[in-house]
């Protein structure tokens, strides 16, 4: 499973997620901890992690094709972490080339708490590439169950470093614990870099506690050596307005993914 996280418990495999099987449906819960909240709010990054996997898992079944993330967007409310959140998919189109999906994501009491598109590329997987996981859908409930979660806060874990945060500057280091099988940045990795960037700009330059509830991710190209860094710009003069970010893997200059976020200022709850 391309964007799966990779062996061992890397970052994307201690965020609380589990698997069940519902009449022939994979479906994904996360039970949200204190160090995947913001302000007391499931992190952006953290659902968009439930939409890759809920989406990537079922339409990734070729061992010798690479399914790989093109687009992602996640539009949540702002609304307290309630005590599950759960993921269910609907494919929209699923062609020999590229798929679609919806996914919408729920909490314990059934109110919508976000949802999600996804959009994936197939590739031939070469001989020089590593190996991927040749994993039944069926096995991802085994596979989920029994991990360990966060010690620390998310941001902390992935080791993100805060360069200038006026200016919607952060970096981090492609740590292996960040990778996927492809070896890669993993795609809600990638979209927790970006959410980084949107809440220190906006909290740095408006001085109040915010949290980011729009992403629109496009992957344009695969992480190399890194460290990966944002550049950011505010579409505008006010909180609340659009924030384009891009990635780039500073090794070799590539901008390997274009964002444009958008967050909300909050009461700090947590």
């Amino acid at each position: 499973m391309t964007d799966l996280p990779g062996p061992g418990t890397p970052v994307p495999s201690r965020l609380g997620v589990t698997a069940r099987f519902e009449d022939g449906q994979l479906i994904l819960d996360l039970a949200p901890q204190s160090r995947t909240l913001r302000h007391g709010v499931v992190r952006a990054s953290v659902l968009s992690f439930l939409v890759d996997a809920v989406a990537g898992i079922p339409i990734d079944t070729d061992p010798d094709v690479w399914s790989l993330t093109t687009d992602m967007t996640v539009r949540m409310r702002p609304v307290p972490a309630p005590v599950r959140v759960t993921a269910v998919n609907r494919v929209l189109r699923h062609q020999r080339r590229s798929a679609t999906c919806q996914v919408e994501l729920t909490s314990d009491t059934g109110a919508p708490v976000a949802v999600g598109a996804i959009g994936f590329v197939h590739v031939p997987r070469k001989d020089t590439d590593g190996p991927k996981p040749d994993i039944a859908p069926e096995r991802m409930v085994e596979m989920f169950h029994g991990l360990p979660t966060l010690t620390r806060p998310l941001r902390d874990e992935a080791g993100i470093e805060v360069v200038d945060a006026a200016a919607g500057v952060v970096q981090v280091d492609l740590q292996p614990e960040l990778l996927n099988p492809a070896g890669t940045l993993q795609g809600a990795m990638v979209a927790l870099v970006a959410e980084s960037a949107a809440e220190e700009l906006v909290e740095t330059r408006f001085g109040s506690p915010a949290v980011v509830t729009d992403l629109d991710l496009r992957y344009l190209a695969r992480t190399h050596a890194g460290p990966v860094r944002t550049r950011s710009r505010l579409l505008g003069d006010g909180p609340g307005d659009p924030i384009q970010i891009e990635l780039v893997d500073t090794s070799t200059d590539t901008l390997t993914t274009l964002v444009y976020a958008r967050a909300v200022q909050v009461d700090a709850t947590g």
